[in-house]
């Protein structure tokens, strides 16, 4: 049997949040570097150009990859202000 304390889950959670945004940050990052601007230049970018699909399916994925950021980022403010339940 495994045991933690409360500090110990509390941790390994936050170091899992951590890793996911890490990895979510880097996709985005890919993302500005292939078109060289923010998602919200290329947002407006791109409702004045005729449809192409290529980039309304990056739009689609980069604008998903920006609101799973968003929830990230609310629960690293939840862990860090101890705003958990541990269930047994």
């Amino acid at each position: 049997m495994i045991e933690l304390s409360q500090n110990k889950a509390k941790d390994y959670i936050k170091a899992e949040i951590l890793y996911e945004l890490n990895l979510t940050k880097e996709k985005l990052k890919l993302f500005e570097k292939k078109y060289g601007k923010s998602l919200e230049e290329f947002e407006a970018q791109l409702e004045e150009e005729k449809e192409n699909f290529e980039k309304w399916d990056d739009y689609i994925e980069w604008k998903s990859y920006k609101k799973n950021m968003d929830n990230i980022e609310k629960r690293l403010i939840d862990i860090e202000n101890e705003n958990i339940k541990i269930t047994g």
